[in-house]
């Protein structure tokens, strides 16, 4: 429950610093994070190799933003298919409930800022990811088939207290004390 003894902060938050995971294939350093933010957003720096590019979903409870740093990306959104190429310095805002995919197009792998609103995107990695030991791609014997390994290893306890911690953010009654993903339940 949001309790009102719970004040708004500053701080910064830093690569190589921040909680960082890899999944999916790539690195993802949480800068801020929706406990840091009360909720409201959710603001993270990602590595992503090229070629490589998650397939089409949704976000039914969070809007999701992209700021390229680095690389190039082609995202597919929405029911119509609408190409979007994003180049450095090339920003994308994505609608909650919008269908998207995107892929890195470019040779080198691509660095961007990724952010969602309200926040809580960045609660799935300790549940679905490998805590990042370097500030590197994963290495080679921890691609993407053991990253999914791992999600799909997940107990379902893990999973269903996961959703509603996503669902308690998205209706402003989340508890700051999130489980430990690592209990065995």
């Amino acid at each position: 429950m949001v309790s009102g003894d719970k004040a708004p902060g500053v701080f910064k938050g830093r690569a190589g610093e921040s909680p960082a995971y890899w999944y999916r294939g790539g690195l993802w350093n949480v800068l801020m994070s929706a406990d840091e933010t009360l909720g409201e957003f959710t603001f993270m720096e990602q590595i992503i190799p090229a070629g490589v590019g998650p397939p089409a979903h949704i976000h039914e409870r969070q809007a999701e933003g992209f700021y390229i740093l680095s690389g190039e990306l082609e995202l597919v959104i929405g029911h119509d298919d609408e190409v979007v190429h994003a180049e450095p310095g090339s920003a994308v805002w994505i609608p909650k409930n919008t269908r998207h995919a995107f892929r890195i197009t470019s040779d080198e792998d691509a660095r961007v800022l990724n952010f969602y609103t309200p926040g809580g995107f960045d609660d799935h990695l300790p549940y679905f990811g490998v805590e990042a030991t370097a500030q590197t791609l994963p290495p080679g014997d921890l691609g993407k088939s053991v990253l999914d390994r791992e999600r799909q290893g997940t107990s379902q306890e893990n999973r269903d207290a996961y959703l509603q911690r996503l669902a308690d953010i998205a209706e402003g009654t989340w508890d700051f004390s999130m489980p430990d993903p690592n209990v065995q339940h």
